[in-house]
């Protein structure tokens, strides 16, 4: 099964929240319970990171004649936003719960928008630079 499928039966069983985030308060209060709803929250922003970097990067090499097309492309590649590269040992259950610990020990992020979350403990987390 796709990972977008769980994702999603997922989110239909959680049924807990509205389809979109606004801030983290439910992802939070998630972390206390099932975890059903951050986990599908998770699984489904990995999910739509990667096909936008994937279709960012197709674009960019289809394009390399064009060069304004080239740069409509790039500025695409740069909203996606950090460059995460996760080992292949980590699955979605370890990265939920490693959010969950995130979101505890940063209670001052409840009223920001989970999306800007995710992106800041990916790039904290997942970083494809070499330490």
């Amino acid at each position: 099964m796709s990972s977008i499928a769980v994702a999603t039966l997922l989110a239909v069983i959680a049924s807990k929240a509205p389809a979109g985030f606004s801030d983290v308060s439910q992802l939070s209060a998630d972390c206390g319970a099932s975890r059903q709803l951050v986990s599908g929250y998770v699984i489904g922003w990995l999910d739509k990171w990667n096909r936008d970097d994937f279709v960012a990067r197709r674009g960019i090499a289809q394009s390399i004649p064009n060069a304004r097309a080239m740069t409509n492309w790039a500025y695409f590649g740069e909203s996606v936003g950090v460059d995460i590269c996760i080992p292949a040992q980590v699955d979605a259950a370890k990265i939920t719960a490693m959010f969950c610990d995130f979101l505890i020990h940063n209670p001052t992020l409840r009223d920001v928008p989970a999306e800007d979350v995710m992106s800041t403990f990916t790039g904290l987390n997942f970083s494809c630079d070499e330490k």
